[in-house]
């Protein structure tokens, strides 16, 4: 199991130690949740209020003693749901300070592969058909988790794509819906992914420390990639 994906949800290493050391019992003790999540004395009162908090621990008064108990995995999805309606309340005006501070030209580098995802995620909010230069299999592998839930968003609206990848990825077969696929060689194959979609261009430098994400904003800068891509279509292979 993938501990950080219940970190993305707003808990921390302890706290996923303590929700899965209960998850396999009815009702346990202190003693036994301090034995299977390996946690002191000190901090596993702090660390169940907090669960408890969450509404991902209940527990029940046995002969003068609480014994705890996980509540249902599908809390996780509550609290997402529930951190997805807070932001919806601020949204208009973040977006309206965002739009504020934009320019006709504008460029923004993120660090990190969070930050590979909010410009991937700017695909979906522009809608445009997207031209991607993916290159080498980095992308796939760095965010494999993502890259299914982004398909599948793209997809439901509608968003047609055309990719170059290079041929070591063709022994994956891929099968991407609203997808053409095209491969050139190895060799010709760039880390760095070029995605092109509207007036935006996206490139995504792969490291395994430090991964960089590019976002240019501007018409002549999206026609000169556009022109680039066009050409490595051209000389590509089915």
């Amino acid at each position: 199991m993938d501990r950080k994906i219940l970190q993305d949800t707003g808990l921390t290493p302890k706290e996923v130690d303590v929700y899965l050391a209960l998850i396999t019992s009815d009702q346990t003790s202190i003693a036994d949740i301090m034995n299977k999540a390996k946690v002191s004395r000190k901090s596993i009162y702090e660390i169940l209020q907090k669960l408890l908090d969450k509404g991902l621990v209940s527990y029940t008064i046995k002969d003068n003693k609480k014994q705890y108990a996980a509540a249902t995995p599908e809390r996780f999805i509550d609290l997402l749901k529930e951190k997805e309606a807070n932001i919806e309340t601020i949204l208009p005006e973040l977006l309206r300070r965002h739009k504020e501070s934009e320019e006709e030209t504008s460029i923004r580098v993120y660090i990190g592969k969070e930050g590979m995802k909010t410009i991937t995620n700017n695909i979906l909010k522009v809608g445009k058909p997207l031209y991607a230069l993916v290159g080498r299999e980095l992308i796939l592998d760095s965010l494999k988790y993502y890259i299914p839930q982004f398909i599948k968003k793209r997809v439901e609206q509608r968003i047609h794509a055309k990719m170059i990848y290079s041929e070591s990825v063709r022994k994956r077969k891929l099968k991407i819906p609203l997808t053409e696929l095209r491969y050139v060689p190895n060799e010709s194959a760039s880390p760095i992914s070029i995605i092109i979609y509207g007036e935006n261009v996206n490139l995504l430098i792969f490291s395994e420390e430090n991964p960089i994400a590019i976002h240019m904003k501007s018409k002549e800068i999206a026609h000169s990639f556009m022109n680039y891509f066009n050409l490595m279509w051209s000389i590509a292979k089915k």
